[in-house]
């Protein structure tokens, strides 16, 4: 009964989930990733060609602390205490910090888990759509820009670097790239340098180097294509990509998107999947508001108890003598390890208006309850049946929709006294 545990979490949410739409203030700028199954909700007025970065502003920022739990009939433990944060330094310029607990560990040690300091840009055209990023440290998410469909069936983390010296991240210096046209041709870069130790020096990989095709059609359809060298599956950090091709079909069933998958590469198995992408509801935010997921090895369901939400130079309501001047949109990513437990975090700031992170402006926070966003499974098997499901792999995703409204206060007039 428990390898079939994860297919019928999704059948549960697929049955008692219900959504409400949400009413565009703005038409949303045109695109082919998912970010408008995440974020349907425009700014109030409409973003301007060319580059930006979303700057929120010097050392603004949010820090998060929680700690994981695992349950299964058989089993009680507490794992994965996390903090973490992200600050933005300069315009296009931010840090990511996150520490965990080391399991295992009689004493309070603690590790250094996800952290980078990040140069991005994001370019938004009339016909095309660019971003670019290089991260330099320990990286443990690779979307950038906004993942499309295939992208939610990356690979997760694996947890041995807890228990042994062996590295589950990508580091030293990552870089990425992405241009996409309207029409939904693009092509995406994503390398990176390592010492491996020794006397070797730095060593230089490149991940993925592709072109794809991605489509909406028809009433609720899509489709994407990838074709070149594709990320590998298997140790993914330490292997460079290899040729293929992988393509993903889906279509909206009232409030649900059901997508599947398949790929072919020269030095893996065939793989195949299927996921299935959600709307904002009680049961979707509830289980992203813990993180809830289904793992193995062992077997039980893992959960991220939240203990602190620090913003940082960030409030939550306007001045009452503020006057808009300007707005971001960003959307907060999560995913889980191979323990089902969460190791990252990534903010996506998709448009803005405006002035924004300028020195004296008020920075307001909205910020929509967490959510389960996306299931995905993959396994290296194009037939489903037992042995499918038993070499089952695949992440979740969990995402927060967050809007940034900047304010200039008014000045007060001034009467003369007669």
């Amino acid at each position: 009964m428990k390898r079939y545990a994860p297919l019928l979490n999704a059948a549960l949410l697929l049955l008692f989930c219900c959504t409400k739409t949400a009413r565009c203030q703005t038409p949303l700028p045109p695109g082919t990733t998912q970010e408008a199954q995440v974020n349907p909700i425009g700014l109030l007025r409409p973003p301007p060609y060319g580059w930006h970065t979303g700057f929120l502003g010097p050392f603004r920022g949010v820090f998060d602390a929680s700690i994981g739990v695992k349950v299964w009939p058989t089993r009680f433990q507490l794992d994965n205490f996390v903090f973490g944060g992200t600050l933005d330094i300069l315009p296009g310029i931010r840090a990511r910090l996150g520490f965990r607990r080391r399991e295992g560990s009689r004493l309070l040690k603690i590790d250094l888990d996800e952290f980078y300091l990040e140069a991005y840009d994001n370019y938004r055209g009339k016909t095309l759509d660019g971003a670019v990023s290089l991260r330099f440290g320990h990286v443990r998410y690779l979307h950038v820009p906004y993942p499309d469909a295939i992208a939610i069936f990356d690979p997760q983390f694996g947890n041995q670097d807890q228990y042994s010296p062996v590295v589950t991240d990508y580091r030293t210096l990552l870089l990425e790239g992405d241009v996409a046209l309207h029409n939904g041709l693009g092509a995406h870069w994503t390398g990176r340098t390592a010492d491996p130790g020794g006397s070797e020096g730095l060593h230089a990989m490149v991940l993925d180097a592709y072109a794809y095709y991605r489509l909406n059609f028809n009433p609720g359809w899509h489709f994407e294509l990838h074709a070149g060298d594709l990320a590998v599956r298997e140790f993914s950090q330490l292997r460079p990509g290899q040729p293929g091709v992988n393509v993903y079909l889906g279509k909206q069933l009232g409030e649900f998107n059901v997508g599947l998958f398949y790929e072919h590469k020269s030095a893996e198995p065939d793989f195949t999947g299927i996921s299935v992408q959600f709307r904002p509801t009680r049961i979707t935010r509830f289980l992203g508001k813990y993180t809830v997921d289904y793992s193995r090895h062992p077997d039980g369901f893992t959960a991220q108890i939240p203990l602190l939400h620090y913003r940082l130079n960030e409030h939550t309501r306007p001045p009452s003598n503020g006057v808009l001047v300007g707005q971001i949109r960003a959307v907060r990513i999560r995913t889980v390890d191979a323990n089902g437990f969460e190791r990252n975090q990534y903010e996506h700031r998709l448009e803005q208006w405006g002035q924004t992170g300028r020195h004296g402006l008020i920075c307001v926070v909205k910020s929509d309850p967490w959510y389960l966003q996306a299931e995905a499974l993959y396994s290296p098997h194009t037939s489903l049946d037992s042995r499918w499901l038993h070499d089952r792999a695949g992440p979740g995703q969990y995402a927060q929709r967050v809007t940034y409204s900047y304010y200039r206060l008014r000045k007060k007039s001034t009467r003369a006294k007669s």
